[in-house]
């Protein structure tokens, strides 16, 4: 039986251009966390009435 080759992925691998960023994907994660600790810090909003929750 052969398998088919499906039309989404390819057997092709594109190699880094010289100069070109690249970020491993643990490092995207803490990005990202970083990021939403930020946002969460600017879009929290002190209330008496809440009482900190």
């Amino acid at each position: 039986m052969e398998a088919k080759q499906s039309s989404i992925v390819t057997n092709e691998v594109y190699t880094l251009k010289e100069g070109q960023f690249y970020l491993p994907t643990w490092g995207v994660i803490v990005v990202l966390i970083i990021a939403l600790l930020t946002l969460k810090t600017f879009i929290y909003i002190k209330d008496e009435k809440r009482h900190g929750k």
